[in-house]
């Protein structure tokens, strides 16, 4: 006769056999840790064998070293064409190789971190979309060496901004600026007094025939310019001389510069604006300045009158805009340039064009236009001969390079920062009148990247990029502490499984 198993007998059974095989697994699991720690494992052994020597080495020394090479981080990004003309762009990438992986290894040795939540999302987004375009590229090697080149000044600006309070990083932009101005005046003075005639690089100087717009200083100092400094072209050094009147008028706004210093560099700061006579810059001032008298208004007036005062403000500064776009020829004129803006709606509309041909994903990222490259060889010619070597336009840069989607990356990152850095300049005047700084820092980069492409390489992109991931890290910052911020160490040997990405905060 069959015998009939009780109700629940294969269930009992199954859920002996479960703890047991568990059990069974816990063992082998613990066999093989006795064998192999996780800690052990080649990658996090040599991480922590590098952090260790690191440290030993450069020990108390990494947080007093940490500012200078800041600054010098900032200098080689602002001041790059000059350093090119200096040593050729050979030794230049040596230089610029160098100084980054000092400026790693210290921020490393001081105990610095970075984690994925402290990076500026859609920045960081434009910078993948950038390296993606390796995929489609119709000049693929140009494309990685410049997506190698925004890998590395997107790494060092969120290091920077990581490695330091708002305050200190800005302290370290400053003597940046401070040096390419200084430098840049002193060297004008030198040619137009000592040399007299104008020089080309100095990796040019065998060469039989230099064109007009490749000479590094033309000697035109004692004529009343336009000069070109130290960074061989007079738009970006006046607009180094106007981040340098911002960071000293504000430093010395919140007591960190004396009226003799700051008097001096405001000083030295619209001579080199009177001399260079950027039109762009000169825009970009007025709006700064506005910015400025605004903030510092809304400070001297009650809290509860400050929001009517800031819509008042705002309407009067769109109003300003479209007057300008309505009288764009009345303004140029005004400016002493043409009503086509020296040449960009040609650039422009060229430019398009190509676009039009690739309009989703663009033609791959290259950063500046290379001459070797028939199509920018002759997509627009200047007078002496010498290819254009950009768009002169952020955004129509970026839908020719990236394409749509990449434009529409750009444009959000650019919206997210100007209008976080001013939101938070106007809850923190009262606290903190240094948080205004970023915030006129961006306003000035703001108005710059509708003439200029500079916004997506170099010193303009690495500031960039720090001031996104400041607004990151000090949002998850409890308290949302301004500059009372202390960086994170990196943890102890008693986590020594866990494989900690250097630099966060």
């Amino acid at each position: 006769m069959t015998q009939v198993a009780p109700a629940g007998y294969g269930t009992t059974r199954l859920q002996r056999l479960v703890p047991a095989l568990r059990e069974h697994w816990a063992l082998s699991m613990a066999r093989v840790s006795e064998t192999v720690e996780v800690g052990s494992l080649p990658l996090t052994l040599l991480w922590e064998r590098f952090r260790d020597v690191l440290t030993r080495k450069l020990g108390g020394h990494a947080e007093s070293l940490l500012p200078p090479l800041a600054a010098w981080v900032f200098f080689v990004a602002f001041a790059g064409q000059g350093l090119r003309d200096l040593m050729g762009w050979g030794w230049f990438g040596v230089l610029t190789l160098v100084s980054a992986l000092a400026f790693t290894m210290v921020f490393i040795a001081a105990g610095r971190r970075v984690g994925l939540r402290r990076l500026p999302g859609p920045i960081v987004a434009y910078a993948a979309v950038c390296c993606a375009s390796v995929l489609w590229s119709q000049y693929r090697v140009e494309t990685i060496a410049a997506s190698l080149i925004m890998v590395l000044t997107t790494v060092m600006g969120v290091m920077l901004a990581v490695a330091f309070p708002l305050r200190s990083m800005m302290g370290a932009l400053t003597r940046a600026l401070q040096w390419t101005l200084g430098i840049s005046l002193a060297l004008e003075l030198f040619v137009a007094v000592v040399i007299g005639h104008r020089i080309p690089p100095l990796y040019m100087l065998g060469w039989d025939h230099v064109p007009d717009s490749y000479y590094w200083v033309n000697g035109l100092l004692l004529q009343g310019g336009p000069i070109q400094g130290f960074v061989a072209n007079r738009n970006p050094l006046a607009f180094i001389a106007l981040l340098t009147m911002l960071c000293v008028v504000v430093l010395h706004l919140d007591a960190r510069m004396s009226l003799a210093r700051t008097t001096l560099w405001v000083g030295l700061s619209v001579l080199t604006l009177a001399l260079t006579r950027s039109a762009t810059v000169t825009v970009a001032t007025l709006a700064c300045m506005s910015v400025l008298v605004v903030a510092l208004v809304l400070r001297s007036l009650p809290v509860q009158r400050r929001r009517s005062a800031v819509h008042i403000a705002v309407a009067l500064g769109v109003a300003a805009a479209l007057s300008a776009l309505a009288m764009h020829t009345q303004v140029s004129d005004l400016l002493g340039r043409d009503p086509d803006m020296t040449g960009r709606a040609e650039i422009w509309d060229r430019v398009l064009r190509l676009w039009s041909m690739h309009p989703l994903t663009g033609w791959g990222w290259i950063m500046y236009w290379v001459p070797w490259i028939p199509m920018f060889r002759y997509l627009v010619v200047r007078p002496d001969g010498t290819p254009t070597m950009q768009a002169h336009n952020a955004y129509v840069e970026a839908l020719f390079q990236t394409g749509l989607i990449g434009a529409l990356v750009l444009v959000v990152a650019v919206v997210w920062v100007l209008h976080a850095v001013l939101r938070t300049a106007l809850r923190d005047l009262d606290r903190d009148i240094l948080s205004l700084l970023p915030a006129l820092l961006m306003t000035a980069m703001f108005v710059q990247s509708f003439t200029e492409s500079r916004l997506l390489s170099e010193g303009n992109w690495l500031l960039f990029v720090a001031l996104g991931t400041w607004l990151t890290v000090r949002a998850n910052m409890p308290g949302m502490m301004l500059d009372a911020e202390v960086p994170e160490r990196h943890p102890s040997r008693s986590t020594r499984g866990e494989l900690v990405v250097a630099g966060s905060r």
